[in-house]
Order: structure tokens, then C-alpha cells, then sequence
């Protein structure tokens, strides 16, 4: 049996009797499988079974037997009994449609399924199964994005999972082999050892594998009975643990006479570099009564993640989440809800760096047993609002065994999980993967309406190769398989609608590709994108189309003419926003916004807008023109007030920009007077912007007075050049320079 299936960690006391010859069989058989030592009852009830092949109660008995050890393949002919009985549990319908699937017995599983289903037509986590086997084939496929090795060097022919990342030189795992030194302590459960915590780093050769591994060691560490699956917080240099509930020798049973599992805490000691001598309870809600295990930190150790089977979840056991208080103390779990938590079992929950949370589900659509979830959290402003539907990570990291415990390191590249399929070296093994690929996932959908559509032909090309092809579902949803770093063309083609295309560039964790396709006859705008100083189309750049009566954005990034298409509503103000990253911290394109308007337009219309992106680097000087004072003065006149709106534009367009206007003179009249009139004119300036809405602090004015000659043009001592009014004119100038974007 895979250990980590037993959330609540069971021990029995007391000694196991011998059968008694005088005693019926069946009850010595109940009474070892109340000690939850499930082999030996099944011995008891195999022997009962040969006299009475019909007896219910004892085929009940040894199909649970096999079930609750994880031994699907000897459960599965004592579930196809029972579920043709009348006279049994009609949930073995159920038990028997797992037993098939995780036999990879399909078409004969969706049969039982739909048959429980019709009986308890309230258990969603049924209709999750089946459509789990309608995509066995699709999650079967390996696509190439993981490349799976076995951690030959640190696995035993026992049960190696629950791992937890030490910075970037190692692991800290469970493991319930046989101990070095010491005594060997029987789980009844599981008839294997008690588990211990150990720790595992990488060599020193260039691939830096995971092979030196050593029992954990601290005085209050790897005592008597079960140590769990943990999580290490760099920030608090602390450790997360899951433990029996025991104090010293003592342990603490439920009221089912099991023993819980517990989340600890033990904080490393960097001067001693050891661990301390206190493994405190880490959460106020432990409980005897029910499980709080396979702890998860965040990185900013705010947030902690964990497994229960506390009443008033959606299953066996869900996942919950805790924000840490200001004192420290943990606050009120939250269940993650309906999105992530079923009527089955979801457990060892991790959080990536870029906010990802991965979990294991027997409840949701997969392979079998355990399989490996993402999903990411849905906020509105600051607060959580739900989860986005859980992905199936597909083979090879899921397959029809138990699969679990997946972390991933801070660059999203590589990591490790747990499985007991088939080819390990023990019960459960560790694995790592590294990441060479994602799905990337997108829409088609109808511009001007917002609903999906669906039998779109949908063709993906890396440069001028096509990549993949597929055709949109009810949802309009289709997928391909994509590499990170890369940038990908889009077409997508329907009878009634024009063609779409669209670029898009894959980031590790991707948006969603969203195509919007325009209906023939309909009114249309198309809008150009190009470099201010070159002329030349811009592809890639980002236009953001916001309706003005329905504030409502669409999003598009143009195509190599530097054109986005967008479908419109007659009778309609559309605000237009185009921009573009360079990639260099010092420079970029400055955000441009335009309008353009339907109304007065006649169906069927095209509309077409033209912006130009210019591109700026900090720090350097750009000129605004004709900007001109009467002599002597320094008051924004008309004129100078129309230029200067201008940069008030860019201002707005770019909220983020703090500048530097600056006020320049020619050499003529005395170096002081022409400083204090520049700098008056500055301010002027930067007066005048400010009233029309531009915060003062993203603003400073500097007069310059005649220290900034661009010529040849000096006036005073010895280096006096004559020069004409239109050499002076050019010194007399305004210019603003980037602070910070």
C-alpha cells in the first residue's frame, strides 16, 4: 500500500492476538480489521469465504480490505460481486468503476460509473470521473513538456515521497525504510515501519543530481512514530513538519481510535547550524480529532497551505489555507472551495513561485488514483475570490497509479513528485522532471458579441512552420503545445467570418490566447501601429480597444503590417490605447491613446486609425516645439499653451512618468539674467501642466539659463561667436528628459 493514502496516519496498540480455533473465523477477521492491520483480516476472511462464496458481509469486508491497502487489481473481483448483488451496498457500484479505471479497464468503468450515477445522482465527483474517461486518451499522450527521471540514487525498495525544497541545494523527503541503528517499529495499517524525515543533496558533478542522503538528525526529530511530508521556508529559516499526534511515548488516539496527524514547527539555528531543540505545534487549529497535514509555505511565509479531513469540507479530505496575523499566529482556515476540493480526496498542495498551486485529486478529471492539479488564484482588487479551473498535468507526470506531491524550483524549470507506478524501484519513489514545454490554451470568439465559437480551424506557426492545427470546441477553446521563450502566429478561418490573425509571445506561465474573429458585413476598424521615426509597421505591438459605453476592453497584438482588426458596434465612441515593450530597462515606447467613433457610419463600414509609437530612453533630452515667450517674459502664451498640451497628452497616457522640464536662453544679455528667466519659464511650464490634472511630484523644473548651448553661439570674454537670430533661435528651446518610466 502507497503510504501517503492514508492521510490520517493510523496506529493500534496492544498485542495482536493468535487466532483463536474456538473463536468463528469471521469475528477474528473483524477484529484485526478494527486494528487496521487489513492483510491479516483478509487472511481470516479468505478462509471464511471458502465455506459461504456468497457471504456478502465477508466479500464486503475483503474488497475494503484491498481497497484501503491500495491493491486495486485483488479488490477489483470482489467489487465485480458485489456490485451485481442486490442485497449489497449499491456505493460498491461505485468502488467497482474505480477498481476498473484504475486497472485502466475504461469502457467497462464508464459503465459502472453512469450505473452509481444513476443512483446517486448528487455526487459531482461522478460526473468528474467520467469525463476523466473521456479524456483518458488526450491526458495519456506524452507531448513532450516534462522529461521524467527516477532518483535511482536515494529511492528504496520502500516508500520515498513527500518532498519538501532546501534552497537550491537539495530535499528534505519522508521515507519508511529500515533505520540505520535503532528499533524497528511496525505501522499495523500498513505492515511497514514507521516513517522518518531525511534529507538529500546534490553532488558535485555537472549535472548536480540528488544522490548524497542522510536521516535528518535534532533532538526532538524522527522520534517514535510517524514523521510526514514537510515544508522549508528560507525567509523564516524554519521547517513545516506533519507528525503523530504523540507527546514523548504517549500517543493520542480519536475517537475512531485512530491516531491524527499534527503540523509542527522547528526553527534552524544559523550559529549553531543546527536544529533547535523545540518541535512546537506551528497551527492553533491542530486537532485530535482530524488530520491537519502536508504543510505548504509560501515564500513570503504569509500564507500556509495544508490537507484535513476536518468536518464541514466537500470530501474525504480538502485543502485549506491560513494567512498568517500581525503577532505572527496563523488566522482561520479557509476551505479552497467547490473549484479545487470534491467529494473525493485532495492533498499535498505546493505553491509555486509565480503563484501557481498544484495539488493531488482522485476527485477531478484524470487517469486514475492521484493525479497532479494546477490552478491559480482569482483575485478582485486584493481580495480572493475563487480558483480557475484545476488542469490536468498529464503523462508523463500522471498515469493511472497514485501521483502526487509535485514542487517546482523559483525558475519554473525544474522539480520533483511521487509515484507507486509501475517500473519504481520501491512503493512509492521520487522522480524529477524537468519542464521543456507547456500547454498553451485559447479561445475563438465573435468580436462584437463575446460568445464563443466553436468548429473555428485554428493553425499555430513558429515563423513560417506550421506548428499545430485544431478546431474550436463548444467554448470556443482549443490548445497546443508550445515552448516558453518563443513567439507564435495564430490564424484562425470560419465560413461568415474574415479571417483572424494574431501573435502571440509565451511567457513560462502563459495567458490565454484569445482570437477574436469579425463577422462579414459588420462594421470593422483596423488600426495601424507605427514607429514615429522610422514610418515602419510595428508587429507586436499591444492595442487595448475600450468601448466607451460598455467600458468593455478587447485586447489584440499586430501582425507584421503592424495592424489589429477589431469588430464594432454602430453608434460608438471607442477609446484606443496602443504600446510596446522593448525589453531594455532604460528604454521604451511612451503608451499612445486615441478615439475614433462609429456613430454616423453606415453598415457595412471599415474605420481605420493610425498611431505612432516613439521610442525614449531615460535621461535624454527631448525637445518640445515652438514653444515661444514674448521678450522678457515667461508667460505660457496660446501658442506655447497648444505644444504644451501635448506633453500633457503623454503624461496622461503614461501615468508612471516622472520628468524634467527644462527652460534653455541664448548667450545674449548677462549668464544671470538669462538663468533666473529660464528657470521662471520652467516653472511656468510645469505650473501650467500641473492645471491640467498632472501631479506636481512627477514633475521638477530646472532653468538652465545659456549653460546648455547646443552650438557654437557664445557672447561673453574672448570665445564670442557671432551668430545669426536663427543660431540663437535654436538655444532658445524647452525640452523634457525621463526620470523614471
Amino acid at each position: 500500500m502507497s503510504l501517503k493514502k492514508s492521510l490520517t496516519i493510523l496506529l493500534a496498540f496492544g498485542m495482536l492476538f493468535a487466532a483463536n480455533a474456538e473463536k468463528p473465523i469471521v469475528k477474528v477477521g473483524d477484529w484485526y480489521y478494527k486494528q487496521f492491520d487489513y492483510r491479516k483480516a483478509i487472511l481470516f476472511y479468505e478462509k471464511a469465504l471458502k465455506k459461504d462464496e456468497k457471504n456478502v458481509y465477508v466479500l464486503q469486508k475483503i474488497a475494503d480490505s484491498y481497497r484501503l491497502i491500495n491493491d486495486w487489481v485483488k479488490a477489483e473481483p470482489y467489487y465485480a460481486s458485489l456490485a451485481q448483488m442486490e442485497n449489497a451496498n449499491s456505493v460498491n457500484k461505485l468502488y467497482y468503476a474505480e477498481a476498473l479505471r484504475a486497472n485502466q479497464k475504461y469502457p467497462e468503468a464508464k459503465v459502472y460509473y453512469k450505473l452509481y450515477q444513476d443512483i446517486a445522482p448528487t455526487d459531482a465527483s461522478v460526473k468528474e470521473r467520467l469525463l476523466g474517461l473521456d479524456k483518458v486518451e488526450e491526458l495519456s499522450k506524452d507531448r513532450g513538456f516534462y522529461d521524467v527521471k527516477n532518483l535511482e540514487k536515494i529511492n528504496s525498495k520502500y516508500s520515498d515521497f513527500g518532498v519538501s525544497l532546501y534552497k537550491d541545494t537539495g530535499i528534505y523527503f519522508c521515507s519508511n525504510r529500515l533505520p540505520e541503528v535503532g528499533v524497528v517499529r511496525k505501522d499495523n495499517w500498513t505492515q511497514g515501519n514507521f516513517l522518518q524525515i531525511y534529507e538529500a543533496f546534490k553532488d558535485d558533478t555537472i549535472t548536480g543530481d540528488i544522490s548524497k542522503c542522510n536521516l535528518m538528525t535534532g533532538r526532538t526529530l524522527n522520534k517514535k512514530f510517524h514523521e510526514g511530508t514537510s515544508s522549508y521556508n528560507d525567509k523564516m529559516q524554519e521547517l513545516y513538519i506533519d507528525r503523530s499526534n504523540y507527546n514523548g511515548k504517549r500517543a493520542f488516539t480519536a475517537a475512531d481510535k485512530t491516531v491524527k496527524l499534527k503540523t509542527y514547527r522547528i526553527v534552524w539555528l544559523p550559529d549553531a547550524k543546527r536544529w533547535g531543540d523545540e518541535l512546537i505545534e506551528a497551527v492553533p487549529f491542530n486537532d485530535k480529532e482530524y488530520s491537519v497535514c502536508h504543510p505548504a509555505l509560501t515564500k513570503d511565509a504569509k500564507t500556509i497551505y495544508f490537507a484535513s479531513d476536518k468536518p464541514g469540507g466537500y470530501g474525504g479530505v480538502d485543502i485549506y489555507m491560513s494567512m498568517r496575523e500581525i503577532g505572527g499566529q496563523w488566522g482561520t482556515p479557509i476551505n479552497l472551495g467547490p473549484k479545487v476540493n470534491t467529494s473525493g480526496d485532495e492533498m499535498f498542495p505546493y505553491t509555486a513561485e509565480d503563484g501557481t498551486l498544484y495539488f493531488s485529486s482522485n476527485g477531478h478529471t484524470g487517469l486514475g488514483g492521484l493525479d497532479v492539479f494546477s490552478t491559480t488564484m482569482v483575485k478582485t482588487g486584493n481580495k480572493m475570490t475563487n480558483w480557475t479551473d484545476p488542469e490536468n498535468l498529464g503523462y508523463p507526470i500522471n498515469t493511472n497509479s497514485d501521483d502526487f506531491g509535485y514542487v517546482i524550483n523559483g525558475d519554473n524549470k525544474k522539480g520533483y513528485f511521487c509515484s507507486n507506478r509501475e517500473g519504481g524501484q520501491g512503493d512509492d519513489d521520487i522522480y524529477s522532471f524537468t519542464k521543456k514545454g507547456i500547454i498553451l490554451n485559447g479561445i475563438v470568439y465573435d468580436a462584437a458579441t463575446g460568445l464563443p465559437i466553436e468548429g473555428a480551424q485554428v493553425v499555430m506557426k513558429d515563423e513560417d512552420v506550421e506548428k499545430g492545427k485544431a478546431k474550436s470546441g463548444k467554448e470556443g477553446d482549443f490548445k497546443f503545445a508550445a515552448t516558453p521563450g518563443k513567439k507564435y502566429k495564430f490564424f484562425a478561418t470560419k465560413p461568415g467570418y474574415l479571417p483572424a490573425e494574431l501573435s502571440f509571445d509565451v511567457k513560462e506561465k502563459p495567458e490565454l490566447v484569445k482570437i477574436p474573429m469579425i463577422s462579414e458585413g459588420g462594421c470593422n476598424m483596423e488600426i495601424t501601429v507605427l514607429d514615429k521615426k522610422t514610418r515602419d509597421p510595428m508587429e507586436g505591438a499591444k492595442i487595448k480597444l475600450t468601448n466607451l459605453t460598455t467600458k468593455k476592453d478587447e485586447l489584440c497584438t499586430t501582425n507584421k503590417d503592424g495592424k489589429c482588426s477589431f469588430a464594432v458596434e454602430p453608434n460608438t465612441n471607442y477609446r484606443i490605447e496602443a504600446s510596446k515593450e522593448t525589453g531594455e530597462p532604460d528604454t521604451k515606447y511612451l503608451t499612445v491613446t486615441g478615439t475614433q467613433s462609429t456613430v454616423g457610419k453606415t453598415v457595412p463600414c471599415t474605420i481605420y486609425s493610425v498611431l505612432e509609437l516613439e521610442k525614449v530612453k531615460k535621461g535624454v533630452a527631448i525637445k518640445v516645439e515652438n514653444i515661444y515667450y514674448d521678450l522678457d517674459k515667461w508667460f505660457i502664451r496660446p501658442d506655447a499653451a497648444k505644444e504644451l498640451d501635448k506633453l500633457v497628452k503623454i503624461l496622461k497616457d503614461n501615468p508612471t512618468l516622472e520628468i524634467e522640464l527644462s527652460s534653455h536662453t541664448d548667450c545674449r544679455a548677462t549668464a544671470k539674467y538669462n538663468m533666473q528667466l529660464s528657470s521662471k519659464r520652467a516653472e511656468s511650464c510645469v505650473n501650467y501642466i500641473a492645471t491640467q490634472g498632472i501631479e506636481g511630484r512627477r514633475m521638477i523644473a530646472a532653468g538652465y539659463g545659456e549653460s546648455r548651448l547646443i552650438n557654437k553661439c557664445q557672447c561673453e570674454g574672448t570665445v564670442a561667436v557671432p551668430c545669426s537670430d536663427p543660431e540663437h533661435q535654436e538655444n532658445r528651446r524647452t525640452e523634457f528628459k525621463i526620470l523614471k518610466f
